[in-house]
């Protein structure tokens, strides 16, 4: 598994948010503006790329299966 983690600038605990672009997208694909939003708000936020997507491993591919990405 790929992804980023954004840190707000306080001290931690922070709340976390776990977020992932659906299915076929990737962290890059939008979805990074809005962890930017939560983390300026004070959140923390771990962004990721399903498997076999993006910068994530696996294999097959880019290949959608509901079962395991669900």
């Amino acid at each position: 598994m790929s992804g980023w983690f954004y840190s707000p600038d306080s001290s931690p605990p922070w709340p976390l948010i776990v977020m992932a672009h659906g299915f076929s997208a990737t962290k890059e694909m939008v979805i990074d503006r809005y962890a930017d939003v939560f983390d300026e708000a004070g959140l923390a936020v771990l962004l990721f790329d399903h498997r076999g997507f993006g910068t994530s491993g696996g294999k097959p591919r880019q290949q959608i299966d509901p079962w395991v990405q669900g």
